[in-house]
């Protein structure tokens, strides 16, 4: 509690009352909100066997969020993986300025770390990928 809202509720009683019924009402909705955001979906009966009673399957809650802030946070290494391919081209420019002579060679070995950044980019957009659509 805030020194203000302790002052505003030593010298007004009545405000204070206000204040007080006005949490109640906000915590109470939250709390109602709250409620019917955990509801799952209505469980479908089906049949198990031919001639077998209906039966009601268990259904586990799916964590949909979990997964997309999975898939987000492993997105961030393809954006290393980028930041890696720049360096590299920096490297590739800096190392033709100060040897112009072995630009093929330089080249050569440049083409071959882009090769393996791109891999690794591949490798983590299928792993997120993989998060995203897991359970």
């Amino acid at each position: 509690m805030s020194f203000r809202l302790f002052a505003a509720a030593v010298a007004r009683p009545a405000a204070s009352r206000t204040a007080i019924r006005s949490a109640r009402a906000c915590a109470s909705s939250f709390l109602r909100h709250d409620a019917t955001v955990r509801t799952m979906a209505p469980v479908v009966p089906v049949a198990s066997k031919v001639g077998a009673q209906l039966t009601t399957p268990s259904v586990a809650p799916r964590y949909a969020g979990v997964s997309v802030l999975g898939c987000a946070i492993a997105m961030v290494a393809v954006g290393g993986c980028a930041q890696g391919i720049g360096q590299l081209f920096a490297a590739l420019v800096m190392g033709i300025a100060r040897n112009p002579s072995m630009k093929e060679d330089l080249f050569t070995y440049t083409l071959i770390g882009m090769g393996f950044l791109e891999f690794l980019a591949i490798v983590v957009i299928l792993i997120s990928f993989m998060l995203l659509y897991s359970e």
